[in-house]
């Protein structure tokens, strides 16, 4: 069984509550295993400045991941031209699920949808 390893990075009250928000709208009960999802399975992205703030983050977010978990997280950074693991984690967090809703509510409807992500949820529990 692989280690665990403990990733952590800090984000400011305003980026928190969005997270929370895309958290919340995305299904997820629990805010490391959505930042974990995000950060393993976005898809490629184009950088910008968007919900980042040049204000030093107060409040930390952590998460564990596998140290291939690690890997990907790695590759998916070079992916999209991101060198730094805290913008990258921030970026995600607060953007890339916004890809994955409508890749999610394009491939069936709506009860399709819930149906999927309570399976989701009851296979976590």
């Amino acid at each position: 069984m692989d280690k665990q390893i403990s990733i952590s990075f800090k984000v400011t009250p305003s980026q928190k509550e969005t997270i929370d928000s895309r958290m919340i709208e995305n299904g997820f009960d629990d805010i490391s295993t959505y930042i974990k999802v995000v950060a393993l399975n976005t898809q490629r992205f184009t950088l910008t400045s968007a919900g980042l703030s040049d204000e030093e983050g107060s409040i930390e977010l952590k998460f564990s991941v596998t140290p291939s978990q690690k890997a990907k997280i790695e590759a998916n950074m070079k992916l999209n031209a991101c060198e730094d693991l805290d913008i990258y984690l921030k970026y995600v967090a607060l953007h890339a699920v916004v890809s994955a809703v409508i890749e999610v509510r394009s491939t069936g409807g709506l009860e399709a949808m819930l149906e999927r992500i309570a399976k989701s949820k009851a296979s976590n529990k």
